[in-house]
This record gives structure tokens, C-alpha cells and sequence, in this order.
């Protein structure tokens, strides 16, 4: 397995992984346009992992200059417990880090398996906060998951 940056071109194949999964929501803010301004903005911390020239986990990460945040984490079902996973997010928190990010956050459906793998890899679940959500553009679920 080989990771490298995050590119453009890797949309279709990423849309088609991130839909795979049932617990990885697709918004509006996921469309080529999105992508392509959230890479312009946040790149150096979205890589994507390819094992033979085809892509097989990725992670979008960004920062706000105070926060870090995990967009999508996905990789290739068959390819859970391979450490693929733990890669990618390394490489993102180590870039993170690296930019003087101290602490970072993701958002994540209560029932989504991931859960425990965020868990084994030093995530703590909260219970002290409540997350609210203002959609400001007609944004539009894209995929199978929850709008």
C-alpha cells in the first residue's frame, strides 16, 4: 500500500468508495465543486491510500486554525484490519500536528461501526456536548446515508 496526497482526479473513485460504506453520509458539500474547494483549502491533510494504481482507503481532513476535524475516513472492506485505516489517519494527524493543530474532532452517526475503531486508536467519545446543525444551502443527501 502506497499513500500519497489527495487530487481532483481521485473524486469518482473516492465517491465510490465513501458510498460504499452505509454509515458514511454523502452531502451536497461532497459534489466535485466541494471537493475540489475543500482540497484547494485543506490538501495537505487528505490523502489517499492505492494498492496496485487502485484506490483502497482515503482520509479527508481539515483545520479552521484552531480545530483539527475528520471528514471521511473509508477503506476498502476488504481491507479492514489491515491497518490501512490507522495509516491514513496517522498521516492526517501527523499533518495536523504538524500545522500546530492540538486537538481535533469528527463527527459521527451514533450507530456507525467505526466507532470502536476510533476508540482503539485514541478517540474519546463525548458525552459532555450536544452537536447542532444549521443547513444554510439546499443541501441535498447524496448517498445512502442519513441527511
Amino acid at each position: 500500500m502506497i499513500i500519497h496526497p489527495m487530487k481532483p482526479e481521485h473524486y469518482d473513485s473516492l465517491v465510490k468508495l465513501w458510498s460504499s460504506f452505509p454509515g458514511n453520509a454523502m452531502t451536497g458539500a461532497d459534489s466535485a465543486e466541494g471537493f475540489s474547494l475543500f482540497l484547494k483549502r485543506n490538501g495537505a491533510y487528505c490523502f489517499t491510500a492505492f494498492e496496485d494504481d487502485e484506490i483502497v482507503g482515503s482520509v479527508m481532513a481539515g483545520e479552521d486554525a484552531r480545530r483539527g476535524y475528520v471528514y471521511h475516513l473509508s477503506v476498502k472492506r476488504d481491507l479492514h484490519r489491515s491497518g490501512t485505516g490507522k495509516a491514513l489517519m496517522d498521516k492526517a494527524e501527523a499533518a495536523l500536528y504538524n500545522a500546530g493543530i492540538e486537538k481535533l474532532h469528527l463527527f459521527i452517526y451514533s450507530d456507525n461501526p467505526a466507532i470502536e475503531f476510533y476508540k482503539k486508536t485514541g478517540w474519546h467519545l463525548r458525552e459532555d456536548i450536544e452537536v447542532m446543525s444549521k443547513v444554510l444551502r439546499g443541501d441535498k443527501c447524496m448517498g445512502t446515508g442519513k441527511p
